[in-house]
């Protein structure tokens, strides 16, 4: 819940959850960071080359975040008013997140978009055959990708 309550109250980028994650790093808190490993699929500890370039590749996707930010505004203000609000979502501190839903509402959503057999599965399962063999949610290894606190709904329609 801590989660959730910090991206929808926080004012800088990272918030207050950022904050506790480096200060887990920087005192060495085995406990925690055994936490965020298996909820982010991130080990705060690691301090090798992987980390460095982990760092380059975070620097690049912040530069070429921001020429997609700057492209945005410029389609924001060319979109008619009337249906501005509609295309674009924005937040006071100008950060997307790559999810937003809990299982409740994503049902829900997905139910009034007329699809139907809305299941919770899990990092590792998949009704379609050979699903893991993609590597798309799961790592080589057989570990969820992105930590096992992530959302997967599959549905039809």
């Amino acid at each position: 819940m801590l989660e959730i309550f910090d991206q929808m109250v926080r004012m800088q980028g990272g918030g207050d959850m950022k904050i506790c994650l480096e200060s887990a790093a920087a005192n060495d808190d085995k406990m925690l960071g055994a936490f965020i490993k298996e909820r982010v699929g991130t080990d705060i500890f690691t301090n090798n080359t992987q980390y460095i370039s982990l760092i380059s590749k975070i620097t690049l996707d912040k530069i070429a975040n921001k020429f997609l930010n700057i492209y945005l505004k410029i389609l924001y203000f060319l979109t008619p008013a009337s249906i501005r609000n509609e295309i674009f979502i924005r937040t006071s501190i100008e950060e997307r997140h790559k999810w937003a839903y809990d299982n409740f509402s994503l049902t829900r959503l997905l139910q009034e978009a007329g699809f139907r057999e809305i299941e919770q599965m899990r990092y590792d399962t998949s009704a379609i055959d050979h699903f893991n063999e993609y590597c798309l949610d799961i790592n080589s290894d057989g570990s969820p990708y992105k930590g096992v606190s992530s959302l997967y709904i599959e549905a039809i329609k």
